[in-house]
């Protein structure tokens, strides 16, 4: 069979290709994409120690350096040393990884990824920035710009179009999945799954390098093979593109696998596919707990999580001490496992180690062990006074019960000072470590409603003919409104909040607000004096600069004289950034600076103010609003020098922005590193090519299309 080279795939690239919108998540089914469980995480390394899809098939990540069926990983300090974390570990790794390519028009190339990956959430190796996400990118060179592109993969259908900046280049990643801080169950919800394995899996020896015959791998890393395994069926097990001029030299059968012919096609049922077997189901200590009565002895409760189905899971003494319990098995098969262990001794152990015996070799986790809290939080609202009761586990010693936040436990008991208002839950500890989180109960009558209070409104400066509106919305506790007014005057609706109405002659005219609710009536007055209208004078009130995009910007044309009615519309929209204005019939619209579309730039909106006045006469003023620069960091600047690459990820104060960021080598007039590279949603861009390498001591800098810059960045060379 033909051989290829498996592709290496980097996190950094995540946030660069997100220039097309990634498609919604699909939603796993019974029987639908998607994976089903994601397994316990690893004590080496701080990643799961498997996923598992829907058909039940576990795969492990596969990371080794010595294995050939694993040939894609992430950079490592020492390629030629043994793994170890987190001094020489993979910045990346593949739980799966299926590959797939094609020749197209104009001598381009087309890529096709669906992976299940695992990084870190800055790039280089950090203990505690473990991540992973499921990923589909599509990747198109020397395309029609402004065309439509089907894509059809194993992990659905996709319609795309490039991306407008670098000509011909399409470039679509969709990663599902990044979560906190040792939340891995993101990735279930992305495209990947079932996993895609090779049409010979489970019986093709070449899977199965041990002599034990048994399955190992779902595909070897680098043979281009048929697959198998997509959700949507056999007849999406391809990497089909159709649209215009995509096929260099098109036929009526350059896609067979579709139905009638279809020229502009170009299709490949040829993958390489990457995969290792879980061998191991791992295990979780999720909790111990003691309880005891005397000093001669108690109770240990040992809870544990693992995969579903009969595991060799078992709790064993890990004080350090002369062993205070022989090792116990738990009982479950769930997926979840539990014992109560009896030990002896004055003290129980400070800690145990819950084990898989059943993998090779055994899991492990250590867990301390702490007494139960168990307790009931109240609070009055009548006496505005939290009660909080606890009691430990341990009832041999006297423990000390605090209540985080608020104080000690006397007796079991904790009374409050006055609170206006109550926690949802309090964290009882103990001096031992226990802890556990309680709800609080609420009793007590309900608080009174608001009482009632009329607001009328500020006094109010008008020109004859023009429309006033009286505004008694700032009311308090209202139900009913009532306007009087003056005589000769009619309101709109004078039993609404805001009515309205248009005086015909000059005078100083007292409308009174009467509001009905809890304590009321409630009244209030509003005074409206009206001048004769004189010709309309516009003034848009002075230009604005820095101001920073998604802010909120308030025009002003209050003092325009003569104005009885205000029209606001943007005039200029550099870079397609197209201001929504509230109230643009008023004096004082308000919009969020938006940020640009394709191409950013610098430059100011422009909006125009246009006003007239009862008399018939019209004028129109305009004004600018200028954004600030971006700023710009440079986060890592990196070069290895055996593969002559370049790695250089930083961020944007401005995220979303449509901004490309040029990354230069040297100072900003220095050589331009690849192509301009965009900002994604969360502000941040990153650039990886292959180049000649920096000369000794060169730094790194760049620039934004929004006017950031930064320079001075130190390279690192490995």
């Amino acid at each position: 069979m033909k051989r290829t080279t498996a592709i290496v795939l980097s996190l950094a690239t995540v946030a660069a290709a997100s220039s097309i919108a990634s498609a919604a998540v699909i939603p796993p089914g019974t029987n639908g994409p998607g994976l089903a469980a994601v397994g316990p995480v690893s004590a080496t390394d701080g990643f799961p120690v498997w996923y598992k899809d829907k058909a039940g098939l576990r795969l492990e990540n596969c990371i080794s350096v010595a294995d050939p069926l694993c040939p894609a990983r992430g950079a490592m300090p020492d390629a030629t040393a043994p793994i170890s974390f987190p001094d020489n570990y993979p910045d990346e790794g593949f739980y799966s990884l299926t590959n797939a390519t094609l020749s197209t028009a104009n001598a381009g190339k087309a890529l096709l990824v669906v992976a299940l990956e695992q990084a870190f959430r800055s790039g280089p190796v950090v203990p505690g920035d473990q991540i992973t996400f499921a990923r589909l990118r599509l990747k198109v060179t020397n395309a029609q710009d402004g065309v439509d592109y089907k894509f059809t993969t194993p992990a659905g259908v996709k319609t795309l179009q490039t991306g407008g900046k670098v000509p011909g280049l399409l470039f679509d990643t969709e990663d599902i999945g990044i979560g906190g801080p040792g939340d891995f169950t993101g990735a279930l919800g992305g495209r990947v799954g079932p996993f895609l394995t090779w049409d010979t899996y489970p019986n093709d020896t070449a899977l199965k390098p041990d002599a034990s015959g048994k399955d190992t791998y779902i595909g070897d890393g680098a043979t281009l093979h048929k697959i198998t395994g997509s959700p949507y069926g056999a007849a999406n097990n391809v990497f089909r593109i159709e649209g215009p001029g995509i096929n260099a030299t098109p036929t009526v059968d350059a896609c067979p696998t579709v139905a009638g012919p279809i020229a502009d096609c170009v299709e490949t049922n040829l993958f390489t596919v990457q995969g290792k077997l879980a061998t191991t189901s791992g295990v979780t200590a999720e909790q111990a707990t003691y309880s005891r009565s005397s000093s001669g002895g108690g109770m240990i409760d040992v809870y544990a999580g693992s995969e579903t189905g009969p595991q060799a899971i078992q709790v064993s003494d890990a004080s350090g001490a002369p062993a205070e319990f022989s090792p116990t098995g738990l009982a479950g098969s769930d997926g979840h496992f539990f014992a109560r262990v009896g030990y002896t001794g004055a003290q129980p152990p400070n800690r145990v180690q819950v084990s898989n015996t059943g993998d090779v070799p055994a899991s492990t986790k250590l867990i301390n062990v702490v007494d139960r809290i168990t307790g009931k939080a109240t609070y009055d609202t009548g006496s505005q006074l939290l009660t909080v009761n606890a009691v430990s586990s341990d009832t041999a010693a006297p423990r000390v019960l605090t209540v985080t936040g608020y104080g000690t436990l006397i007796s079991g008991s904790f009374v409050s000072g006055s609170l206006d208002a109550p926690p949802v839950s309090v964290t009882v500890t103990s001096d031992v470590a226990g802890s556990s989180v309680i709800p609080v109960e609420i009793v007590g009558g309900a608080r009174d409603p608001i009482p009632v209070v009329a607001q009328a409104g500020p006094d109010q400066a008008a020109i004859a003919g023009q429309v006033v509106t009286l505004d008694g919305s700032a009311s308090t506790g209202a139900q009913t409104f009532s306007w009087t007014s003056p005589a000769g005057i009619t309101l709109s609706d004078p039993n609404s909040p805001s009515p309205t109405f248009t005086p015909a002659t000059v005078g100083t005219f007292v409308f009174t607000l009467t509001v009905t609710g809890p304590g009321g009536p409630s009244s209030a007055t509003v005074t409206v004096t009206v001048t004769p209208a004189v010709a309309a004078v516009a003034n848009a009130g002075p230009d604005q600069a820095g101001v920073k995009r998604g802010t909120k910007v308030t025009l002003d044309g209050r003092t325009s004289t003569g104005a009885a009615t205000y029209a606001w519309t943007q005039v200029v929209a550099p870079g397609d950034a197209v201001a929504t204005l509230t109230g643009a019939n008023t004096a004082q619209p308000t919009f969020t600076f938006p940020l640009y579309k394709y191409p950013a730039n610098n430059a100011a909106l422009v909006f125009k103010l246009s006003v007239t006045s009862p008399d018939g006469s019209a004028s129109t003023d305009t004004v600018s609003v200028a954004p600030s620069a971006d700023v710009i960091a440079i986060t890592r600047a990196q070069y290895t020098a055996s593969k002559q690459e370049w790695r250089v990820d930083g961020t944007s104060s401005v995220a979303g922005g449509g901004q490309y960021i040029t990354i230069h080598v040297g100072a900003l007039n220095g050589r331009v590193l690849g192509t301009p590279v965009l900002v994604d949603a969360t502000g941040a861009f990153t650039t990886r090519i292959t180049s000649t390498g920096p000369t000794a001591g060169q730094t790194a800098s760049a620039e934004s299309q929004l006017g950031g810059t930064v320079a001075g960045a130190v390279i690192r060379v490995q």
